[in-house]
């Protein structure tokens, strides 16, 4: 929640300053400044409405993840991607997670990382690039057996891609 200070009409926190005018149970509370996290709210009796200002910055999430951005990397061994896919595929407790909840992209592409050799340059990028192909490996082609979706991020600005099982192969 983080610390707030009231003064007035004017509440000054962590996210910003607020202008906020309530009567009983009708009101308003606008945001005037802040990260972009913060958020609007009018009321009117027993009803509501929230509303979110565009963030103070883009988020550093790809809006969708499509084939040719993820290709588009360095070219990687089939050895390096062979057992990331074997690596994946005996994980059973990550695809158990996988399969019920889904997992956030970074997520897998951290869990690919782990299983390339500390001798491959830039395994970031090449963990980046190995998802789509060991998720396709694994439980088939995207869209089918697969897809991206974007949830909001815990963080509470912008959103996260997250990959997530449509159906599990026979």
């Amino acid at each position: 929640m983080g610390f707030r200070f009231r003064l007035g009409p004017f509440t000054f926190g962590r996210s910003g300053t607020r202008l906020s005018i309530w009567g009983r149970r009708n009101g308003m509370s606008v945001p005037i400044s802040g990260a972009g996290r913060s958020f609007g709210k009018v009321g009117f009796g027993p009803f509501r409405w929230f509303f979110r200002g565009p963030p103070a910055e883009p988020p550093n999430v790809p809006t969708a993840v499509s084939r040719a951005d993820v290709q588009a990397g360095p070219p990687v061994p089939s050895s390096v991607e062979n057992g990331a896919i074997k690596a994946l595929r005996s994980d059973r407790q990550f695809l158990e997670k996988l399969q019920r909840y889904g997992v956030p992209w970074r997520g897998v592409q951290e869990r690919i990382k782990a299983e390339i050799p500390n001798t491959v340059s830039d395994r970031d990028q090449v963990a980046y690039g190995l998802v789509p192909k060991v998720m396709d490996a694994v439980f088939g082609q995207q869209e089918s057996a697969w897809k991206t979706e974007r949830r909001p991020s815990k963080s509470g600005s912008g959103h996260t891609t997250w990959i997530v099982i449509i159906k599990t192969r026979a």
